[in-house]
Protein backbone atom coordinates (compact mmCIF):
# COMPACT_ATOMS: atom_id res chain seq x y z
CA UNK A 1 0.00 0.00 0.00
CA UNK A 2 2.79 2.37 0.88
CA UNK A 3 4.71 1.55 -2.30
CA UNK A 4 1.61 2.16 -4.36
CA UNK A 5 1.17 5.52 -2.72
CA UNK A 6 4.82 6.47 -3.37
CA UNK A 7 4.51 5.34 -7.00
CA UNK A 8 1.38 7.46 -7.45
CA UNK A 9 3.15 10.51 -6.03
CA UNK A 10 6.13 9.93 -8.36
CA UNK A 11 3.84 9.59 -11.40
CA UNK A 12 1.99 12.78 -10.56
CA UNK A 13 5.28 14.59 -10.03
CA UNK A 14 6.75 13.34 -13.32
CA UNK A 15 3.59 14.17 -15.29
CA UNK A 16 3.46 17.64 -13.78
CA UNK A 17 7.13 18.22 -14.57
CA UNK A 18 6.74 17.16 -18.18
CA UNK A 19 3.64 19.31 -18.64
CA UNK A 20 5.41 22.33 -17.17
CA UNK A 21 8.43 21.71 -19.34
CA UNK A 22 6.31 21.32 -22.44
CA UNK A 23 4.12 24.37 -21.74
CA UNK A 24 6.96 26.68 -20.85
CA UNK A 25 9.25 25.64 -23.71
CA UNK A 26 6.86 26.25 -26.62
CA UNK A 27 8.71 29.34 -27.72
CA UNK A 28 12.10 27.62 -27.51
CA UNK A 29 11.01 24.67 -29.58
CA UNK A 30 9.30 26.76 -32.22
CA UNK A 31 12.02 29.37 -32.61
CA UNK A 32 14.16 29.56 -35.75
CA UNK A 33 16.97 31.56 -34.37
CA UNK A 34 19.24 30.91 -31.47
CA UNK A 35 19.21 34.44 -30.20
CA UNK A 36 16.09 34.55 -28.12
CA UNK A 37 16.15 31.01 -26.72
CA UNK A 38 18.22 31.95 -23.65
CA UNK A 39 15.42 33.67 -21.64
CA UNK A 40 13.06 30.79 -22.30
CA UNK A 41 15.74 28.27 -21.35
CA UNK A 42 16.37 30.18 -18.11
CA UNK A 43 12.66 30.13 -17.32
CA UNK A 44 12.41 26.40 -17.99
CA UNK A 45 15.49 25.69 -15.90
CA UNK A 46 14.04 27.74 -13.05
CA UNK A 47 10.91 25.59 -13.12
CA UNK A 48 12.97 22.40 -13.34
CA UNK A 49 15.12 23.51 -10.41
CA UNK A 50 12.00 24.46 -8.46
CA UNK A 51 10.45 21.07 -9.11
CA UNK A 52 13.65 19.26 -8.15
CA UNK A 53 13.88 21.32 -4.97
CA UNK A 54 10.20 20.69 -4.21
CA UNK A 55 10.70 16.95 -4.81
CA UNK A 56 13.76 16.86 -2.54
CA UNK A 57 11.96 18.84 0.17
CA UNK A 58 8.95 16.56 0.01
CA UNK A 59 11.10 13.42 -0.15
CA UNK A 60 13.48 14.21 2.71
CA UNK A 61 11.50 16.53 4.94
CA UNK A 62 8.14 14.79 4.88
CA UNK A 63 8.93 12.39 7.73
CA UNK A 64 10.68 14.97 9.95
CA UNK A 65 7.85 17.46 9.38
CA UNK A 66 5.33 14.72 10.02
CA UNK A 67 7.06 13.68 13.24
CA UNK A 68 7.46 17.36 14.23
CA UNK A 69 3.76 17.99 13.67
CA UNK A 70 2.88 14.76 15.52
CA UNK A 71 5.09 15.90 18.42
CA UNK A 72 3.46 19.32 18.36
CA UNK A 73 0.06 17.64 18.27
CA UNK A 74 0.95 15.57 21.35
CA UNK A 75 2.36 18.64 23.10
CA UNK A 76 -0.74 20.68 22.28
CA UNK A 77 -2.95 17.77 23.45
CA UNK A 78 -0.96 17.59 26.70
CA UNK A 79 -1.25 21.36 27.20
CA UNK A 80 -4.99 21.18 26.51
CA UNK A 81 -5.32 18.34 29.05
CA UNK A 82 -3.39 20.40 31.63
CA UNK A 83 -5.59 23.41 30.92
CA UNK A 84 -8.72 21.27 31.23
CA UNK A 85 -7.42 19.89 34.53
CA UNK A 86 -6.65 23.42 35.74
CA UNK A 87 -10.11 24.51 34.61
CA UNK A 88 -11.73 21.67 36.59
CA UNK A 89 -9.68 22.58 39.66
CA UNK A 90 -10.62 26.25 39.31
CA UNK A 91 -14.30 25.32 38.94
CA UNK A 92 -14.03 23.17 42.07
CA UNK A 93 -12.41 26.07 43.93
CA UNK A 94 -15.12 28.44 42.69
CA UNK A 95 -17.82 26.01 43.86
CA UNK A 96 -16.06 25.66 47.23
CA UNK A 97 -15.84 29.45 47.51
CA UNK A 98 -19.55 29.77 46.71
CA UNK A 99 -20.38 27.17 49.37
CA UNK A 100 -18.21 29.03 51.87
CA UNK A 101 -19.93 32.32 50.97
CA UNK A 102 -23.35 30.68 51.42
CA UNK A 103 -22.21 29.19 54.75
CA UNK A 104 -20.85 32.58 55.78
CA UNK A 105 -24.17 34.21 54.91
CA UNK A 106 -26.04 31.62 56.98
CA UNK A 107 -23.57 31.98 59.84
CA UNK A 108 -23.86 35.77 59.64
CA UNK A 109 -27.65 35.52 59.69
CA UNK A 110 -27.57 33.24 62.74
CA UNK A 111 -25.04 35.50 64.44
CA UNK A 112 -27.19 38.54 63.68
CA UNK A 113 -30.26 36.81 65.16
CA UNK A 114 -28.26 35.77 68.23
CA UNK A 115 -26.94 39.30 68.72
CA UNK A 116 -30.44 40.76 68.34
CA UNK A 117 -31.83 38.22 70.84
CA UNK A 118 -29.03 39.01 73.30
CA UNK A 119 -29.64 42.71 72.78
CA UNK A 120 -33.34 42.24 73.53
CA UNK A 121 -32.49 40.24 76.68
CA UNK A 122 -30.01 42.92 77.76
CA UNK A 123 -32.59 45.62 77.02
CA UNK A 124 -35.20 43.84 79.15
CA UNK A 125 -32.65 43.31 81.93
CA UNK A 126 -31.55 46.96 81.81
CA UNK A 127 -35.18 48.12 81.94
CA UNK A 128 -35.89 45.77 84.88
CA UNK A 129 -32.74 46.97 86.67
CA UNK A 130 -33.72 50.58 86.05
CA UNK A 131 -37.23 49.97 87.38
CA UNK A 132 -35.83 48.22 90.45
CA UNK A 133 -33.34 51.02 91.05
CA UNK A 134 -36.05 53.65 90.58
CA UNK A 135 -38.23 51.82 93.14
CA UNK A 136 -35.28 51.70 95.53
CA UNK A 137 -34.62 55.40 94.96
CA UNK A 138 -38.31 56.22 95.47
CA UNK A 139 -38.38 54.18 98.68
CA UNK A 140 -35.21 55.86 99.87
CA UNK A 141 -36.64 59.27 99.01
CA UNK A 142 -39.90 58.40 100.82
CA UNK A 143 -37.96 57.28 103.88
CA UNK A 144 -35.87 60.44 103.82
CA UNK A 145 -39.00 62.58 103.43
CA UNK A 146 -40.76 60.71 106.23
CA UNK A 147 -37.66 61.01 108.39
CA UNK A 148 -37.48 64.75 107.73
CA UNK A 149 -41.21 65.14 108.38
CA UNK A 150 -40.88 63.23 111.64
CA UNK A 151 -37.81 65.31 112.56
CA UNK A 152 -39.74 68.47 111.71
CA UNK A 153 -42.71 67.29 113.83
CA UNK A 154 -40.39 66.53 116.71
CA UNK A 155 -38.74 69.90 116.34
CA UNK A 156 -42.14 71.62 116.23
CA UNK A 157 -43.32 69.65 119.27
CA UNK A 158 -40.17 70.54 121.18
CA UNK A 159 -40.53 74.15 120.14
CA UNK A 160 -44.19 74.14 121.14
CA UNK A 161 -43.35 72.52 124.44
CA UNK A 162 -40.62 75.08 125.03
CA UNK A 163 -43.01 77.88 124.15
CA UNK A 164 -45.70 76.39 126.35
CA UNK A 165 -43.24 76.03 129.22
CA UNK A 166 -42.03 79.58 128.73
CA UNK A 167 -45.60 80.85 128.59
CA UNK A 168 -46.54 78.75 131.59
CA UNK A 169 -43.54 80.04 133.51
CA UNK A 170 -44.70 83.55 132.87
CA UNK A 171 -48.34 83.04 133.69
CA UNK A 172 -48.24 80.33 136.36
CA UNK A 173 -46.34 82.16 139.05
CA UNK A 174 -49.06 84.75 139.04
CA UNK A 175 -51.92 82.24 139.11
CA UNK A 176 -50.50 79.45 141.29
CA UNK A 177 -51.00 79.86 144.97
CA UNK A 178 -49.12 78.32 147.84
CA UNK A 179 -51.77 75.68 148.19
CA UNK A 180 -51.37 74.68 144.52
CA UNK A 181 -47.65 74.48 145.10
CA UNK A 182 -48.16 72.23 148.08
CA UNK A 183 -50.40 69.90 146.02
CA UNK A 184 -47.81 69.64 143.25
CA UNK A 185 -45.14 68.68 145.78
CA UNK A 186 -47.32 65.99 147.31
CA UNK A 187 -48.22 64.50 143.91
CA UNK A 188 -44.58 64.53 142.93
CA UNK A 189 -43.50 62.76 146.16
CA UNK A 190 -46.22 60.14 145.73
CA UNK A 191 -45.17 59.46 142.16
CA UNK A 192 -41.54 59.24 143.17
CA UNK A 193 -42.35 56.87 146.03
CA UNK A 194 -44.35 54.50 143.81
CA UNK A 195 -41.61 54.23 141.27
Amino acid sequence: MRRLKNAAIACVFLTTSLMMFHLSATEALAADGAQDWRPVFDLVMRWVNFLILAFLLIKFSRLPIKSFLAGKKEEVARIIEELESDKKQMLLKIDESRRQIDNSKERLSRLKKTIIAQGEKNKIKIIADAERESKILLESAKQKIESRISDARRAIKIEMIDEAIALAMQQLPEKITDQDNQKFIEVYIENAATK
